[in-house]
């Protein structure tokens, strides 16, 4: 479960991610992968959310899996799978701990962003150094 993932957050469901439907509702996945996603960035960057330059967020794919109840345990991982010129792409899955059973996948394409320029950016080889050594692996290159 999440060996590929060097950072996983692990939390138990909270109400308010409930739905009518009694599950966690479709928005509390993208959350928690945003959260991930931003945390990554912020701990292995080391760039202040609200700083001079990020990432955007250009595309996102959730393939929903399983169902998630309220109170369930849940790991979320996050990992940068590529990198290209100015953008990354970045995963992140959703498990419930509670069963052992991955539950989504989700596939964001982010693009690296100078804040104050209002335009995108080359991904900065301090940032390519920083996440390499953060994976413990060179990050495959974007095609």
């Amino acid at each position: 479960m999440l060996d590929e993932f060097r950072l996983v957050q692990r939390f138990r469901v909270p109400f308010a991610d409930i739905d009518m439907l009694h599950h966690a509702n479709n928005v509390a996945y993208i959350r928690w992968a945003e959260t991930v996603r931003t945390d990554y960035f912020a701990d292995v960057l080391g760039e202040k959310v609200g700083g001079e330059r990020g990432m955007i967020l250009a595309q996102m794919s959730i393939a929903y899996e399983k169902q998630i109840a309220y109170r369930e345990y849940v790991a979320v991982g996050g990992r940068v799978a590529k990198i290209g010129g100015k953008s990354f792409r970045f995963l992140s899955e959703v498990w419930s701990t509670d069963r052992d059973e991955r539950c989504a996948t989700i596939d964001c394409t982010l693009v690296a962003y100078d804040y104050v320029t209002k335009q995108t950016i080359l991904v900065p080889e301090a940032w390519r150094a920083k996440i390499a050594a953060f994976e413990g692996t060179p990050v495959e290159a974007a095609s």
